[in-house]
């Protein structure tokens, strides 16, 4: 399985676009800052499986109920997500990990500072950066791979 990790485009989708092109990902996660640009985004890529969360510059969306963080499993790995502001990311990961403990995440994504970031250990933590960067996360079985691109 191979999903590609976005955040923060701000409007911009054209490296978004891009790289959904490029990667033919499984699903494509967005984690928020703007929403909306998910939405156009499934316009464009009907066929995609998306995931998204909200931001806080998420105000007008089709959905009133589009979620701030989200608990699953995707390939037998559960994941975490969120934009990562409730988690107060820009001053350091503390309660965003913790929370991950709690839930019982094997995979966290975040956006919200901008700044690419990669954890990998016993919790994958994964910030994609905004516009022009993405995450990409490849599960094969009890095997997980990560990188950021540019």
């Amino acid at each position: 399985m191979k999903i590609l990790v976005i955040s923060d485009t701000h409007g911009y989708i054209g490296d978004a676009v891009e790289a959904i092109e490029k990667e033919k990902c499984d699903f494509c996660i967005h984690l928020g800052d703007m929403a909306a640009d998910c939405e156009e985004l499934e316009l464009i890529f009907p066929r995609q499986k998306f995931i998204f969360v909200k931001g806080n510059n998420d105000f007008f969306l089709r959905d009133s109920a589009f979620p701030d963080e989200r608990i699953f499993e995707l390939g037998g790995k559960k994941f975490f997500v969120c934009h990562g502001h409730k988690y107060h990311v820009k001053g350091g990961l503390f309660a965003l990990k913790k929370k991950a403990v709690e839930v019982g995440a094997d995979i966290v994504l975040y956006g919200h500072t901008h700044t690419a970031y990669l954890e990998t250990g016993s919790v994958l933590v994964m910030n994609p950066g905004s516009a022009h960067s993405y995450g990409l996360i490849h599960i094969d079985g009890d095997s997980v791979r990560s990188e950021i691109c540019r």
